[in-house]
């Protein structure tokens, strides 16, 4: 991992980076699997600055991966509402440059870190059932615990539920 790679947590001035980063890494990650209108939605629904910064305020923490001081992806996380003794990983994203750098091991070791502090020992995330991401996940330690379709305006979402014990 490049040592150059550091942690820094978002505040609300920063939705608009998080929404920058959002559509630049969701095309490139996402196009050759998901319809370009559901990406598109999603990015016009969740990412936002408005609506990053509604998350924000709601109790979801973003937190940067930085690389010689720019950042170079993001995960967004919060506590599940219905259990409180999972951490939801609700978004982790990162340039597919960084793919294999350790950029995503060190955000979910970040959560991780996060979750203990609060005695949360269950990490949780949605993975698309299409998405190569999985396997990354499973290296780190995370388990397909459910199968589900979620309708999502007019598109379904067809994900894995993934959890680490730790």
């Amino acid at each position: 991992m490049n040592t150059n790679t550091t942690i820094q947590r978002a505040k609300l001035a920063d939705a608009p980076t998080i929404h920058r980063l959002a559509n630049e890494i969701w095309w490139p990650t996402y196009e050759d699997y998901i319809p370009h209108g559901q990406i598109s939605l999603m990015l016009e629904l969740i990412y936002t600055e408005t609506a990053l910064k509604q998350q924000m305020e709601s109790g979801q923490y973003f937190s940067f991966a930085m690389r010689n001081g720019d950042p170079v992806g993001f995960v967004g996380f919060q506590p599940k509402p219905s259990v409180k003794t999972i951490m939801r990983i609700e978004k982790i994203y990162v340039y597919p440059s960084e793919q294999g750098k350790g950029t995503g091991k060190l955000l979910i070791d970040h959560v991780s870190q996060a979750a203990l502090a609060v005695n949360i020992h269950c990490l949780e995330l949605n993975v698309n059932r299409s998405n190569p991401a999985r396997a990354f996940y499973e290296k780190q330690g995370f388990v397909i615990v459910e199968e589900v379709d979620i309708p999502y305006y007019g598109y379904m979402l067809n994900d894995y539920i993934m959890q680490k014990q730790f």
